[in-house]
């Protein structure tokens, strides 16, 4: 006997998992919540992806892929990097601000809080992400270096991994901050010591 076919397209059924985890958590997400999300029933989805910790995990694969390409776009373009660097981080702050997400923050900041510390793969996951961040960092760093753009002889790596954990922080400082103007003022002073 022959399987059916699957009547879904598994890459949209991750981006609405990884949405649902994004806005409630992995711990508050229910499977009946995930199957309701999605459309799929839930023998599909355990077929397809396993349990709920594998689905989780695939979203944030699918996360890694996705999101942190979109919002580092800014600086893999030509033009002034200290102009690049403060609207990336204005449409961060932009981003993490809007009641529409239920500033919602980062999800990878957000597993790191919620799963980290307890799932050695979803600590992986969450280094790995950071990991590619800071890469994505550091190619924009080199490029403002070799136009001479760099304020000193910064060491261009621990740079980067200071631009993650405030871009992190920023997020979570988000959630709560009454105005854009607490955050607008961390990245402002990063802005000045970098350049």
């Amino acid at each position: 006997m022959m399987a059916r076919p699957r009547e879904f397209d598994e890459e949209t059924v991750l981006d609405k998992a990884m949405e649902l985890f994004w806005s409630k958590g992995f711990e508050k997400t229910s499977i009946q919540d995930l199957c309701e999300h999605t459309g799929v029933h839930r023998g599909s989805l355990y077929e397809t992806f396993g349990d709920k910790n594998d689905l989780f995990l695939a979203a944030l694969d699918r996360f890694r892929i996705n999101s942190a390409g979109k919002l580092f776009a800014i600086l893999e373009e030509p033009g002034n990097p200290k102009e690049q660097l403060a609207a990336f981080f204005e449409r961060l702050t932009e981003n993490s601000m809007d009641d529409a997400k239920e500033r919602r923050g980062c999800l990878i900041a957000n597993t790191a809080v919620e799963l980290a510390p307890f799932d050695s793969k979803v600590a992986g996951r969450v280094e790995a992400t950071l990991l590619d961040m800071e890469n994505r960092f550091y190619s924009f760093l080199l490029r403002a270096q070799k136009e001479g753009q760099l304020k000193g002889k910064h060491n261009l790596r621990e740079l980067s991994r200071f631009l993650v954990g405030m871009k992190q922080g920023l997020h979570i400082m988000a959630k709560t901050a009454i105005d854009r103007k607490t955050l607008q003022d961390i990245y402002k002073v990063a802005l000045s010591a970098i350049f």
